[in-house]
Order: C-alpha cells, then sequence, then structure tokens
C-alpha cells in the first residue's frame, strides 16, 4: 500500500479530475452526492462518484491545506471546499443558511497571534475564472470577504477587527486551502453555508426549527448545485 492509500482510503490512481474537500460531513451528506461510502485512510475519507472524488479531510487549516498538497500530486485540476462558516454580522441579505463564496480570504489561522493581538495578515484569493463561472450558474450564492481562525473562542474579541476590514465571515480552512492550491497551480474556489452568527447566534447554540430547516435545505440545495457545476 502507498503512502498515498494509506493516508486517504483510496489509490492515487482513482483521484478524479475535480475534487471537493469537505472539513465535516453533515448528516446525509454523502447521500446528497450521490456517494454510499467512504474508504477511510489514516488521516483522510475518501470516495467517487461519477464525476469527482470527495474528502472528508477533518477541521483546520492544516488538514485541508496538506490534502491540497496531497492532491497537487495527483490528476487532480480542480478543488471545492465545502463546509460551513461563521456570519460576523447578520444583515437583510445574510443569515443562517445563506450560501456564500469567499472572494478574498484573510489568513488567522494562528491561536497564538490571534491571542496576542498580532494583526499583520496574508490574503489568500480563489481562482477567479472558477468562481465567476460557478456564480454565473448558482445566482444565489453571495460573494463575501472571509477570515480563517485559529479560534473558536477569540473569534468573540475580533468584531472590531472584522468590520475595519470588512470581514463578512469567518472558517477554520479557507486561507490554508487557497494558499496550497496556489501552490499546487490547481483551480479553486470555496462554498460555504452559514453554520452560525457570533454573538447573536453562537455555534454552541441550539438551533431553532426554522434555521434547521433552512441549514438542511442550505446544504442538500449547494450539493446538487455542485454536482451540476462539475458535470
Amino acid at each position: 500500500m502507498t503512502k498515498f492509500e494509506t493516508l486517504f482510503g483510496i489509490k492515487e490512481s482513482e483521484i478524479k479530475n475535480t475534487c471537493i474537500l469537505m472539513p465535516l460531513l453533515p448528516k446525509g451528506a454523502l447521500n446528497n452526492f450521490g456517494i454510499k461510502n467512504l474508504s477511510k485512510g489514516k488521516i483522510y475519507s475518501s470516495g467517487n462518484a461519477n464525476n469527482f472524488t470527495l474528502i472528508n479531510t477533518g477541521i483546520g487549516a492544516s488538514f485541508t491545506g496538506d490534502a491540497a498538497l496531497y492532491l497537487g500530486d495527483t490528476n487532480c485540476k480542480n478543488l471545492i471546499l465545502f463546509g460551513s462558516c461563521g456570519l460576523v454580522k447578520s444583515s437583510d441579505d445574510m443569515d443562517i443558511g445563506s450560501i456564500v463564496t469567499p472572494v478574498e480570504c484573510y489568513a488567522m489561522e494562528s491561536f497564538t497571534d490571534m491571542l496576542l493581538k498580532y494583526h499583520t495578515f496574508k490574503t489568500f484569493y480563489p481562482d477567479t475564472g472558477m468562481v465567476e463561472s460557478f456564480l454565473n450558474y448558482y445566482k444565489n450564492v453571495q460573494k463575501v470577504t472571509c477570515a480563517t481562525l485559529g479560534s473558536l473562542k477569540l473569534e468573540e474579541e475580533y468584531a472590531s477587527l472584522f468590520a475595519d476590514k470588512n470581514i463578512q465571515v469567518v472558517d477554520m480552512e479557507c486561507s490554508g486551502f487557497f494558499s496550497a492550491a496556489t501552490q499546487k497551480n490547481i483551480k479553486a474556489m470555496a462554498l460555504f453555508y452559514v453554520l452560525d452568527i457570533i454573538n447573536e447566534k453562537s455555534f454552541y447554540n441550539k438551533f431553532s426549527v426554522e434555521d434547521e430547516i433552512r441549514l438542511f435545505s442550505s446544504i442538500k440545495s449547494s450539493a446538487q448545485c455542485l454536482c451540476s457545476f462539475i458535470k
């Protein structure tokens, strides 16, 4: 068994041209993508649909970034990060269940830098052509500026910085994903559903019935749209 198969659960030769990376697998996610099950590797779990490979990476910029680096040595030419994000502030056009795509992402991945208030952050970007092509197909997605964070607790203290930089959503993978894809010359984009709102509807609070319904619908419709887009 090769190193790649040990880590990913499938052979390097089985990797499709397009890969979807998912930090978490919400209930019903595999069924939404038409995949029966994933093969478990030491770090990642992977499975194939007709036109793409889906990989469960686990949470964090390092895990997702490493996956992109490994995939850079395979047949993979297109990467899509699909997962959840937190909304910095609710608005008339964004709430729980809204679907967004980052067009700019601040790298705030370091827990220590966040703790010590070290505020020099690099920015990373998706493939513009890939994003625009997707948005032409799926017009209900909003462009946003994202920050990838290293702490769920500390994010609650950063409202003023987020406002200053017009950061609309936060996640824990995107900047590492974009930087790794750029390094490997792989086209990449991210698609997020809003799971929580900082200091308003926190990730640790129980969802209302209405929010649960919106989330379930958003995840299902996003998965279906990604499948159609990849075709």
